[in-house]
């Protein structure tokens, strides 16, 4: 994978948590919502620029929601003493597997995208 396609994801994903942690702390003060509004826009954007570099949507996708699910519940347990239960944990090391097995059955580039971007 190339490092500024993974770099860019990684960004998404963090941009990604972070709304989503900010949306909980909106919840007993408002002013996190701006921070919402711009990191949620923010992960949205970046993500379009992996596919526009030719990941596949697949990966992509799966990464950055699983990633995303798995960083908030351990983040709100860190943030809000949110509780984990045994289901939980185990969920998310499935969600780990499950990245790990649509990652390593990835073609390397979609070469549509590449195609639609250069013309």
């Amino acid at each position: 994978m190339n490092s500024t396609r993974l770099l860019l994801l990684v960004t998404a994903i963090l941009a990604e948590v972070a709304a989503t942690l900010m949306l909980r702390a909106a919840v007993a003060d408002p002013v996190w919502i701006p921070g919402v509004v711009v990191l949620y826009a923010a992960a949205f954007f970046i993500l379009g620029l992996t596919q526009r570099l030719g990941m596949p949507l697949g990966a992509v996708y799966a990464t950055w929601s699983a990633s995303g699910v798995a960083l908030v519940a351990v983040l709100g347990v860190v943030f809000f003493g949110e509780l984990l239960s045994v289901g939980a944990i185990i969920g998310i090391a499935l969600i780990i597997i499950g990245v790990i097995l649509v990652e390593s059955g990835t073609p390397e580039e979609s070469a549509t995208v590449v195609t639609e971007v250069t013309e």
